[in-house]
């Protein structure tokens, strides 16, 4: 099954303030995501023609499951759809994170880009991979409690876990370099400064870009990234990259 399909809302719950976790039941047949991948939502209002694409952040027995943050009217609409409301989704799109055989994987997450990362940590567990999850938010935290593996978490505030952000948080850590991968997903300035952090020690990693995407399939070019073998679609030729193939300060 490919392209565009419509699915049932079976949860449409806030976990935290603004942020909210959509369940969605699909056909059979519907393929089954990659971590990193995303979808496509199209609205149910005609007037709002593109798509809101969002990162899978769970998959099982047909129930696919996003997590977003109410970011504008589209989003805004979306967290008033009910139970048993239908909407159109796409199948899975983008490429996702490409694990490599290391002895330690780090997965290193900002916000909603915390959920995905969720996906990849349960599907590594599925593998008999284990993991540390590096997890920054301004303020609550979400999903923490559903990482099935070792989590730190770092707030701006302070409010939860370390104080600071990430980076901070892994140089306090002072994790080995060597035989460890990280894959991270978040704000664009969090990505810029891991690559530095990494760089500087000789840690692989990869990225998963947050851009603003109008298509989702790569026809509008309006989520182009620059990178060291020149400009790149997020959405068709990532979302994720090497982080070292990114150029961090355009």
């Amino acid at each position: 099954m490919s392209g565009v399909c419509t699915a049932e809302i079976i949860g449409n719950d806030e976990i935290a303030p603004g942020i909210f976790k959509l369940r969605l039941r699909l056909p059979a047949g519907y393929q089954r995501p990659e971590p990193g991948q995303f979808v496509n939502l199209y609205l149910n209002d005609p007037s709002r023609l593109l798509p809101r694409p969002i990162s899978v952040c769970g998959w099982h027995e047909s129930v696919l499951t996003l997590v977003y943050a109410v970011v504008g009217a589209g989003t805004r609409a979306i967290s008033g759809y009910g139970i048993g409301a239908k909407i159109r989704v796409s199948t899975p799109l983008g490429n996702g994170f490409a694990v490599q055989p290391v002895k330690s994987c780090i997965l290193v997450g900002g916000g909603v880009g915390v959920p995905p990362l969720l996906y990849l940590a349960n599907r590594l567990a599925e593998n008999g991979r284990d993991a540390l999850a590096v997890l920054g938010f301004r303020g609550e935290p979400f999903l923490t409690d559903e990482f099935p593996c070792a989590v730190e978490v770092a707030t701006d505030d302070g409010s939860a876990g370390f104080k600071g952000n990430v980076v901070e948080l892994l140089e306090k850590l002072n994790l080995p370099a060597s035989g460890t991968q990280i894959l991270a997903c978040g704000p664009k300035p969090m990505l810029g400064a891991l690559a530095k952090f990494a760089a500087k020690r000789g840690i692989a990693l990869q990225v998963s870009l947050e851009e603003r995407m109008g298509c989702g399939y790569g026809a509008c070019v309006g989520c182009v990234c620059k990178t060291a073998g020149g400009s790149r679609k997020v959405c068709e030729d990532g979302p994720v990259f090497a982080g070292d193939e990114v150029i961090w300060d355009e």
